[in-house]
């Protein structure tokens, strides 16, 4: 890895704007004046307002129009993963997904999406134009969820859909495991076709041999990673990385260029400097140390009766090809309580909070920033709430409804994003196209989405999983009392 790394241009430039406490006749408002703002100085002091500089300061360069610092600072992120090109994002992974979207396929044609996709991929999908296929989710039987995307699945669906531009999956996901992105990427590259890969939960993996490999690593030709979620930048400072020939680097600048501020953050991009500068150099010891914290989190929390965390043991079925160990998926379903109870004791008598909550687990990530004291805070934590259940009385299951097939699609999300709507009680919406997307939550995968026909199966699942006190996100009536479908 080139010497370089030690630099960050940007954030130097940065500073040293910062240092020069400029007369400011220009924006922004606050004139990088703390005392103008006290509530907010209180909050995140002082210097927040003397760095928060844009392009108009000497030195500052434009991330529109980068011809110094920046490009310099986005090179050496290149660099370090091993990328063609890198590029800061100051929007969040959902702007990286928007992009991905629309540099890799356009109104009317044909890509390959997980159903269970980030809300931003069905925001591309709406910017796009673009015809999904839709990759069924199938449930693991012990956590619930679609876990990975199987290679035959997509292989399947690529020889029933050839004129498709693009396969697009989520791996790592929320739980920590990641499908074959690689036989992903070498199947559509069969294909002539990208690879665009949602790694929001996966910046640390370029950085450590122990963990699986990036995407980025083994072939995939757009990669979006939040910095923020696994690395040391601020919130809503993301990476785009490309690589190959697929996509045009020119046209992917245009997009971003579009979709992103005009008035960059340049703390969001300085974070970002910093955060590279701190894997490339010390982000195998640090990540070492995750490792070890996670393995050990993993093997007290498996002491506990009524607790079990996920690992390694789920790989090599439901399309699981790899797990990230820095996730500890948590079952607390056998202390007698759900998640969400679970996960309330833990916050207001211990003031822990998770990444993630469904009706079985909690979610918690450990990262660069965790050491042996806050990890054995968790542990302490989760014996004292576990104690507090009785074990559940082993006694028949509920009835359950399964869920329906995926509906079927009569215009794209685009188009049904922009038709005239109505509003109809659900009781009486079958046969007619929704209007919004309709998602129990957990575990939030949509089962209706704008475009697609709703049928009797739709209308009783749905009434059978609100009736089980599953809410309901997406709708503009949450009760299910009505639905907005497409006006005739």
């Amino acid at each position: 890895m080139n010497s370089n790394q030690h630099e960050t241009p940007f954030l130097t430039n940065l500073i040293k704007a910062r240092d020069a406490h400029e007369y400011s006749f220009h924006m922004p408002g606050h004139k990088f004046l703390p005392d103008k703002n006290p509530l907010m100085s209180s909050l995140a002091g002082a210097l927040i307002f003397e760095a928060d500089l844009n392009e108009i300061s000497p030195g500052i360069d434009y991330l529109h129009a980068a011809k110094g610092a920046l490009l310099e600072a986005q090179r050496l992120q290149a660099e370090a993963v091993g990328a063609s090109r890198s590029y800061f994002l100051i929007n969040g992974s959902t702007v990286g997904n928007q992009a991905s979207m629309l540099a890799a396929v356009h109104d009317g044609q044909t890509v390959i999406v997980p159903r269970a996709a980030h809300r931003s991929v069905y925001g591309g999908l709406i910017l796009s134009g673009a015809n999904p296929v839709y990759v069924p989710p199938v449930y693991h039987p012990q956590v619930e969820f679609p876990l990975a995307v199987a290679v035959d699945t997509v292989r399947e669906l690529l020889r029933k859909h050839a004129d498709a531009k693009a396969v697009q999956i989520t791996s790592p996901n929320y739980y920590g495991y990641l499908s074959d992105v690689g036989g992903l990427a070498r199947l559509a590259h069969e294909h002539g076709i990208p690879l665009l890969v949602d790694e929001a939960h996966g910046a640390h993996l370029p950085y450590h041999p122990d963990l699986p490999s990036s995407a980025i690593q083994v072939g995939a030709d757009l990669v979006v990673q939040s910095a923020h979620k696994t690395l040391g930048a601020l919130t809503q400072a993301a990476l785009m990385h490309l690589n190959g020939s697929l996509i045009d680097p020119a046209h992917l600048q245009h997009i971003l260029a579009l979709m992103q501020s005009s008035s960059p953050s340049s703390l969001l991009i300085g974070s970002l400097d910093a955060a590279r500068q701190q894997m490339a150099l010390n982000g195998r010891e640090l990540l070492t140390n995750a490792i070890q914290l996670s393995k050990y989190a993993r093997e007290g929390i498996r002491t506990i009766g009524s607790l079990w965390c996920y690992g390694d043991e789920l790989i090599g079925e439901y399309g699981i090809f790899a797990h990230d160990p820095t996730k500890l998926v948590i079952r607390v379903s056998d202390t007698g309580m759900n998640g969400q109870t679970f996960a309330a004791h833990l916050a207001q008598e211990h003031n822990i909070f998770g990444e993630f909550v469904d009706p079985k687990h909690i979610i918690c990530s450990i990262t660069i920033a965790d050491d042996q004291q806050r990890v054995d805070y968790l542990l302490n934590a989760l014996r004292t709430v576990a104690a507090k259940g009785t074990q559940m009385a082993a006694k028949a299951a509920a009835p359950t409804l399964v869920a329906p097939e995926l509906p079927q699609m009569v215009i794209n999300p685009r188009q049904a994003n922009f038709a005239a709507t109505r509003t109809v009680p659900f009781s009486k919406a079958i046969g007619e196209v929704c209007a919004e997307q309709i998602m129990p939550y957990p575990p939030g995968i949509p089962m209706l989405l704008p475009g697609e026909q709703i049928d009797v199966n739709m209308v009783d699942y749905l009434r059978y999983v609100k009736g089980q006190g599953v809410s309901i996100v997406g709708p503009e009536d949450t009760s299910l009392e009505t639905v907005r479908v497409i006006a005739r």
